[in-house]
């Protein structure tokens, strides 16, 4: 047997780097993990992950090291890469049952779009509205009704003094309560002296005219309590009328910017609907008052009503997510119920 004398230089292997495709092994990140001698493993994964229905799990056990949490990464990656992109998650204000939100799903990017029209709407609401009811049409109309207002009460005080006076009384206005001064045959008021004077017939016949005036004071009352009640139902008509057509045109306008097809559909219209009706219900709210802080708080109340959670924004996402969770407890599969203090009592916070 011979023996040959090898040099450092011959046990050294060299490697070409230009021949190995990358320049660092960082890159090597990005590269697939191959299934090295799984191939059953494999099918049985691709087979499990595109089981369209529900109640069906993947059980995977392998030996650690064995790439066994990458690969079905990978795998559950290439396969949500192939499905549409799951809808936007939102809640809204349910008008009816506050404490239950309502659920609504939209396509992707479409709950962030919805997000800000609303807050758009949100701002215009507080400075159109103002600026609709401080116009001079709608001045000119609502001074129209209410001197009509006030010229038909100042007929019906007329009458009602006309039917004191009648009866030998002086009827007077002070601080909205009527008051009445019975005159004696000179006109002048009648003084307890001189009621003592009178005969028991002429007071028997005060008290009859009394007992009529104070019933006819009762009308008049009636009469003036429904007709402030028809001016303000006019009044409340007239700045809806004024406001009406701004409202419709801002709210068109989120169902048109709205244009992907939704599933829930009909519940974002009737949502529309009842937030005009809140808007039209409450504009006293969005007109200057004497007491501000009061006025704000129910400002602040009432646009509250029209913010929009997203829950779920998928918005930029290709493809179905995939979610890894190491630790999967109740709670974060399932969400929880988050609670307030009201008087010492914990209730549901509105979402």
């Amino acid at each position: 047997m011979t023996s040959t004398q090898l040099s450092p230089v011959d046990l050294r292997r060299t490697v070409d780097g230009a021949a190995l495709g990358f320049a660092d092994t960082t890159e090597l990140m990005a590269l697939r993990l191959p299934w090295i001698g799984q191939e059953r493993a494999e099918q049985a994964a691709r087979f499990g992950l595109t089981m369209d229905q529900p109640g069906y799990n993947l059980f995977v056990l392998g030996e650690v090291g064995s790439g066994r949490s990458t690969l079905m990464a990978q795998m559950m990656r290439d396969e949500a890469a192939r499905r549409p992109v799951p809808p936007d998650l939102c809640y809204l204000h349910n008008f009816d049952v506050p404490e239950h939100p309502l659920a609504l799903r939209l396509p992707a990017g479409e709950g962030r779009l919805l997000r800000q029209l609303m807050g758009q709407l949100a701002k215009k609401l507080q400075s159109d509205i103002p600026k609709r009811l401080a116009g001079a049409d709608f001045k000119a109309e609502s001074e129209r009704l209410e001197n009509a207002d006030k010229a038909e009460d100042e007929q019906s005080y007329l009458e009602l003094s006309a039917f004191a006076e009648a009866r030998n009384f002086v009827l007077m206005r002070e601080q909205g309560n009527m008051v009445f001064t019975l005159k004696d045959a000179k006109g002048e008021p009648l003084t307890a002296g001189k009621a003592l004077a009178l005969t028991r017939e002429q007071r028997a016949a005060i008290d009859g005219a009394e007992e009529a005036l104070r019933a006819e004071i009762s009308r008049y009352l009636e009469k003036t309590r429904a007709r402030e009640r028809i001016l303000n139902e006019a009044l409340a008509a007239l700045r809806r009328q004024s406001v009406k057509p701004m409202l419709d045109h801002e709210l068109q306008g989120i169902r048109n910017e709205m244009r992907k097809q939704i599933k829930d559909t009909v519940k974002l219209g009737s949502y529309l609907e009842q937030v005009q009706h809140d808007v039209l219900e409450n504009l006293e709210v969005f007109q200057p008052s004497e007491d501000e802080e009061v006025r704000l708080q129910a400002l602040v109340e009432i646009l509250s009503r029209f913010r929009v959670n997203v829950v779920v924004d998928n918005h930029g996402l290709q493809g179905a997510p995939v979610i890894l969770e190491d630790n999967p407890l109740f709670r974060k599969l399932f969400g929880s119920i988050e609670y307030e203090s009201d008087s010492d009592v914990l209730v549901d916070c509105n979402v």
